[in-house]
């Protein structure tokens, strides 16, 4: 599983918090605030020049699970524990200490919350809403109480191993993942990781088995209808980074739709994976740890390899035959698109297409001349100085 280190610290004085209320602050809203700080630096804006922006804050969450303590436990801290642990603040704060005048919500579709809100923000964007929006999502497991329940829903792995598409999958194990995106037209963009073609969601509605069983039928209604208006042909899709969970309905049920839109007359076999399989799953947040696996694709140019994995399901018929293949091997890229699809336990689905930058560095962005560069370094700590001129000396130019 992912786990979050130092969640407790915080920065109080360098967001211009009053430590009073800094130390009511659920960890989730303390690192989407550092977090929302370093993807616009990364994209190379000043976070000053957002100021009065018409900038949206979309954050994806199910469960703060210090809310119980700081809401009902701990009476000392004078009622700013009601905006400290609130699931609205975990945007609020952000669009607050950021002074961003966009949208500022946060949506809760269970394990999809990420891609929704992600759709949310390209919708605010592509509608003239927006100029840009920051999207993120948290996940961090507290409460020992929250991973019983979910054991005892029975979609948890037994044996602390998530294994999607196999054999031997039981389940999953509940991961960790706080993480943001800075989202703007490309046009606009000094820096692209990923470029987002088209993004849809839909909801299962009624079913006899029940709420949390998933529907094939509507899943590829989804994908149908996405393929349709964004006019890219499925055959042009690299890879599927699925949602695969390793449950016993969720994985035959993505799959069976998958098989129905993608390998018709398709020549060779439609090539899947699970970053679930690497770092269990982040529910709320995983659909960002699905995005981070398909930037890493990108920049290297390999879709890194599924693990946990040896034999198929009994009950894949299309992963036994061979239509569709599981990456277990680093998996080179060839057009550059890559599909994600996030499910909720409620219904709601969604899919998004991504696709790389085409625009391609140039000998890694290594200068072509003998010119001196500038270099500017900050550290805490004379150990951190030294670390970082050491590493300087290892580029002589």
């Amino acid at each position: 599983m992912g786990i979050i280190n130092n969640a407790k610290k915080f920065d109080a004085d360098f967001f211009d918090f009053p430590f009073e209320q800094a130390q009511t602050f659920t960890p989730e809203i303390k690192i989407l605030l550092e977090h929302s700080y370093e993807a616009i630096i990364d994209a190379g804006i000043n976070p000053k020049q957002l100021r009065g922006k018409n900038t949206a804050v979309i954050i994806g969450n199910t469960l703060c699970e210090t809310q119980f303590n700081l809401m009902y436990t701990d009476l000392k801290l004078n009622g700013l524990n009601i905006t400290g642990c609130s699931k609205s603040s975990l945007a609020n704060m952000i669009s607050h200490h950021f002074d961003l005048k966009g949208p500022s919500q946060v949506v809760d579709t269970a394990c999809s919350s990420s891609l929704y809100a992600i759709n949310i923000g390209y919708r605010c964007i592509m509608s003239g809403q927006c100029e840009d929006a920051i999207i993120g999502a948290a996940q961090i497991n507290i409460n020992p109480i929250i991973n019983m329940n979910f054991f005892r829903l029975g979609v948890l792995s037994p044996n602390g191993e998530s294994r999607p598409f196999d054999k031997a999958a039981n389940g999953y194990v509940r991961s960790e993942t706080v993480s943001v995106i800075y989202l703007q037209k490309a046009k606009n963009a000094k820096r692209i990781y990923a470029i987002i073609p088209h993004i849809k969601t839909n909801c299962d509605g009624y079913k006899e088995e029940g709420v949390t069983y998933p529907s094939s039928q509507m899943q590829t209604t989804l994908l149908s209808e996405f393929y349709d208006e964004c006019g890219i042909p499925t055959s042009c899709v690299d890879y599927i980074e699925a949602h695969g969970t390793g449950t016993k309905v969720g994985d035959p049920q993505e799959v069976n739709a998958l098989h129905k839109v993608f390998c018709k007359n398709r020549e060779t076999p439609l090539m899947i994976g699970s970053v679930k399989s690497n770092l269990g799953h982040a529910e709320a947040a995983s659909g960002f740890c699905q995005l981070a696996k398909v930037i890493i694709a990108f920049e290297t140019g390999i879709v890194p390899p599924h693990i946990n994995y040896t034999s198929p399901r009994d009950n894949i018929d299309s992963i036994k035959n061979g239509a569709i293949c599981v990456v277990t091997n680093p998996m080179p890229l060839k057009n550059g698109y890559i599909g994600i699809s996030s499910f909720g336990f409620g219904g709601a689905n969604a899919h998004m297409l991504v696709k790389w930058n085409p625009k391609q560095k140039l000998d890694n962005n290594a200068p072509n001349d003998d010119l001196p560069r500038l270099v500017l370094l900050s550290g805490r700590t004379e150990d951190s100085v030294n670390l970082f001129l050491n590493d300087t000396a290892n580029h002589p130019i």
